[in-house]
């Protein structure tokens, strides 16, 4: 009966210790070609997908009121990777609203991608953004009723290789 229970908590002993980690399920989610932006890790990994699917356009809209001189920092990443892989980013004025203005938010644009381009050296190893690379962005603009210029969209286009 000793011997019985020596070997008995020796086998649960050696059962216990070959227990694995619990293995994430796989996202079950389809790649999406039209994403709201969320400021969130849930958004890296849903656009990480949709851009590795490779889906040839995916389309990023925002809840919020986003200004071009102040494109989110998690949104700037993926586009330091577009640059990182040869991209073009090309910022779309809203159309005929011309205003003395609209000069100057498009200069403020621009040097927010300069910034992006300072994050590219930081985000470049990134595994998650390196889907981006086969990609040129566009910044699209639009004016709401007060007259502001916010961003409307940022839409990833699939370069042909």
């Amino acid at each position: 009966m000793k011997l019985f229970r020596y070997v008995a908590g020796l086998v649960v002993v050696v059962l216990l210790g070959c227990e694995s980690a619990p293995v994430k399920p796989e996202s079950t989610e389809a790649p999406k070609p039209q994403l709201q932006f969320v400021d969130l890790q849930v958004f890296d990994r849903a656009l990480g997908g949709a851009l590795g699917a490779p889906l040839p356009r995916v389309d990023v809209a925002f809840y919020d009121r986003v200004t071009p001189s102040a494109l989110p920092e998690r949104l700037q990443k993926w586009m330091a990777a577009v640059e990182a892989g040869g991209g073009a980013i090309k910022v779309m004025p809203p159309p005929s609203t011309v205003t003395a203005k609209s000069p100057f938010l498009l200069i403020s644009a621009i040097s927010s991608m300069w910034s992006a381009s300072r994050a590219a050296r930081e985000y470049s190893h990134e595994a998650e953004v390196k889907a981006a690379r086969d990609y040129d962005a566009e910044i699209i603009l639009r004016q709401d009723d007060r007259g502001d210029t916010l961003v409307d969209k940022v839409v990833f286009l699939r370069r042909a290789k």
